[in-house]
């Protein structure tokens, strides 16, 4: 609940106001501020007090107890020119607050907050548990220090708070000689850009985490569950690798070209070769001890145009693959200490420790700042040395605890069996997502208050389905009582989902067993439109998926329209045209490794685009989010005025995916049933005779003056638009990069503007109602 104060007539008038614009959230408190403030404080989650800051300072100043419970406190002025988050900038969400209350009534948000004025990801704000030493590694990103990621496997970070506002201008164009071309002439052998056809303003060449457990889980909701999280998204796995010094060269996102050749390329190939520099020990783990650039970790504040950007490598489909010791390598990479660490792992720990757990060994840590990304109890770091800690340990959702019991345990049993199962393993309690156990148990009451005191929800599962769950400590004794040889270890394994292993295996108590099991961390997979070209027609939520991937997949021309948007650190696999099929096994095999992937297209990535082949190769193993974009036809129907009015359909002519006598019988239904048609791929320089053969088709059905919209490059500076009739278009003007869209017979010439009635006005039915 929000509280509102106020002490004059005009703050009294901005407190209306945003109880208005968010009704259900807010709380007025009349009277004495003096009064009225204490009891906001204590009763409201955060408050907008419409007062002097000083004022404010003054009242507040008692009341505070720490920031851990304090609420968020904004002060907006008398005019509402300021709305300043004064107290709980972070935890208490006055941040967000100051910008909400700034959007209401048009203030000025001000915030103070180090991390947000340099440009800074906050620790303090991802949505994973953090432990260590948060405070000292926030000024180490603040004061522009070397701070490395460490991650476990491929546990990647949880989406990271904004660290400054993304372009909204034009897109830069592309360094070298390719700025000179951004749009390539029509194929001269017909060869549509498969891509072309992705939904883009001009087709050009260019090109939950899972829920705790299985669905037939029964769960229990905590007192105080903790809310799965979204799905995990990584920090640039790479984005340990520009340190902040490297050359712009080295700090561009790692790039990898894929081939159809390269179809076999394991996920650890796919971000080799070179525009980095091999490191000095080859056999390093990828990212395995590299610094964080400023706004990769959020260390060191705003990069400068030319600092570091996420660094690129190349690979063609003639270079040998790589191995797994040249993937990601970087010039500041250290050799590891032990063990090969998987690919984007950025911890040189022991290989079995990584999948059976374990507490890291003091050579295990490194030096200088850290976030490490492990749900394993890491010692060392300098506590209890004499130096300070500067490790922050970010604590993934990996660990379920199985639990079997006796009738009648009571909750302090199971606890301390938890935290014994636990500890053996080397393991944090801060990774612990759930408890499971079998339906019998469902209600045993020191089961049941002991999830609920952990804070996570108990998971139940039918007897039968734990039977079925392959362990290694089977016993007769529950499967005589409730029908499984199995309680603790099936259930841990079952509730972890598909690729879970156990972490700690069955331990026991008087009355109690427990076995842990951990995630197999889930990937995530989102499928990008860009829209037609322009920078302002990239949907905020395309913006947002670009800048929380790690990995980015797609066209190169693509690649070259958003790279500017794309973290440090991320690696960018992209190929050429021909490539689509590979591209899409690319994007899903990143992201069943646990990578946060974006596979981007033009357009909308749903129409004629890179969604289909992508989805067709993912399974439910993985997290698939769809970010729609705005199409060719849209952009060109803005253009051309208002020619979709009514009903329409898109139709390609490119026959190199479809025969032409499918496209053949599909125009001649369109023209049958009276729908406006925007052809996409219309002509090419070797393929010159499907578009005067569809006119002609539409021609039997509609007048000669019917109006065409020929719109070329919609949306990008080389933009063209002309409205035509059927009878006058002439096809030599049409290339690849050109949507035509054709009008039904309803459709007019209105002062220059293409425009379909919906039947408001012109139309009637048969009945004489509007259509």
């Amino acid at each position: 609940m929000i509280g509102l104060i106020s002490a004059t007539a005009a703050g009294r008038t901005g407190a209306e106001r945003l109880a208005a614009a968010w009704p259900g959230r807010t709380r007025r408190y009349e009277g004495p501020v003096r009064e009225t403030l204490p009891a906001a404080f204590a009763e409201c989650d955060q408050l907008v007090v419409f007062l002097a800051t000083g004022a404010a300072v003054r009242l507040l100043a008692p009341l505070l107890a720490g920031k851990g419970v304090d609420p968020g406190v904004v002060t907006v002025d008398e005019t509402h020119r300021h709305a300043v988050a004064l107290l709980g900038g972070h935890g208490g969400g006055a941040n967000a607050l100051a910008e909400e209350v700034s959007a209401v009534l048009g203030a000025a948000a001000v915030i103070t907050t180090a991390t947000d004025s340099v440009g800074v990801g906050a620790l303090d704000l991802l949505p994973y548990p953090v432990e260590g030493a948060v405070a000292a590694v926030t000024r180490a990103m603040v004061d522009g220090s070397a701070v490395a990621l460490h991650a476990d496997a491929t546990w990647p970070l949880p989406p990271l708070p904004a660290c400054g506002a993304p372009t909204t201008g034009p897109t830069p164009p592309p360094a070298g000689p390719a700025a000179a071309d951004t749009h390539p002439h029509p194929s001269d052998t017909g060869t549509a850009p498969p891509d072309a056809a992705e939904s883009g303003g001009t087709p050009t060449p260019h090109e939950p985490r899972p829920d705790a457990g299985p669905a037939d889980a029964h769960t229990q909701p905590a007192d105080a569950g903790t809310a799965p999280p979204d799905s995990a998204v990584p920090l640039p796995p790479d984005a340990a690798g520009s340190g902040g010094t490297a050359d712009p060269d080295e700090a561009r996102p790692a790039t990898a070209r894929t081939g159809a050749t390269e179809a076999g390329a394991s996920p650890a190939e796919a971000g080799a070769h070179a525009r980095t520099r091999p490191a000095d020990a080859s056999t390093a783990p990828p990212s395995s001890s590299d610094s964080l650039p400023p706004d990769a970790a959020g260390s060191g504040g705003t990069p400068a145009p030319d600092g570091p950007r996420p660094a690129t490598a190349r690979t063609g489909a003639t270079e040998p693959a790589a191995g797994p010791a040249d993937a990601g390598a970087h010039a500041h990479n250290r050799p590891a200490s032990a063990g090969t660490a998987p690919p984007d792992s950025a911890v040189p720990y022991p290989p079995d420790a990584a999948s059976v757990g374990g507490t890291a060994t003091p050579d295990e840590v490194p030096d200088g700042y850290v976030v490490w990304v492990t749900d394993r109890v890491v010692g060392g770091g300098g506590e209890g040395d004499g130096e300070p800690r500067r490790i922050v340990f970010v604590r993934p959702p990996s660990l379920v605890v199985g639990v079997g019991a006796s009738r009648g345990v009571g909750r302090d049993e199971v606890l301390a069996l938890v935290a014994e199962g636990l500890d053996a393993g080397g393991l944090a309690p801060a990774s612990l997502t759930a408890l499971a156990t079998v339906d019998a148990k469902a209600d045993e009451a020191g089961i049941v208050a002991a999830a609920a005191h952990l804070g996570v929800p108990l998971l139940t599962y039918p007897a039968t389905a734990l039977a079925e769950v392959a362990v290694p400590n089977p016993s007769p004794a529950p499967l005589a009582a409730v029908g499984t040889p199995s309680v603790a270890e099936a259930a841990a394994l079952l509730a972890a989902g598909p690729g879970a292993e156990l972490a700690v295996q069955k331990r026991k108590s008087a009355m109690a067993t427990v076995a842990v099991a951990r995630r197999r961390p889930r990937g995530r997979l989102a499928v990008v439109g860009l829209g037609p070209g322009a920078r302002d027609l990239v949907t905020p939520r395309a913006v947002t998926e670009l800048r929380r991937a790690s990995v980015v997949v797609g066209l190169d021309q693509y690649v070259d329209q958003i790279r500017d948007l794309l973290r440090p650190g991320t690696r960018v696999l992209e190929s050429g045209l021909g490539a689509e099929e590979e591209r899409a096994r690319t994007a899903v095999a990143q992201a069943r490794a646990g990578h946060a992937v974006a596979l981007i297209g033009s357009g909308d990535a749903g129409v004629y685009a890179m969604a289909s082949p992508a989805l067709a190769e993912a399974a439910d193993d993985i997290d698939v989010i769809g970010v729609p974009g705005v199409t060719a036809a849209l952009a060109a129907a803005a253009l051309l005025g208002a020619p979709l009015g009514h009903d329409h359909v898109s139709i390609s002519l490119s026959d190199l995916h479809t025969p032409w006598d499918v496209i053949e019988r599909r125009v001649r239904a369109a023209a049958e049933s009276d729908l406006v048609v925007t052809f996409y791929n219309p002509r090419s320089r070797g393929r010159d005779w499907q578009l005067p053969k569809a006119l002609s088709i539409l021609a039997e059905h509609r007048a000669p003056s019917t109006p065409v919209g020929v719109v070329r490059a919609a949306s990008r500076p080389d933009e063209h638009v002309q409205l035509t009739t059927l009878a006058t278009l002439d096809p030599a003007t049409v290339d690849m990069v050109t949507v035509v869209t054709v009008g039904n017979t309803a459709t007019r010439d209105v002062s220059g503007r293409m425009v379909t009635p919906r039947g408001y006005r012109w139309q009637t039915s048969d009945r004489g109602a509007a259509q």
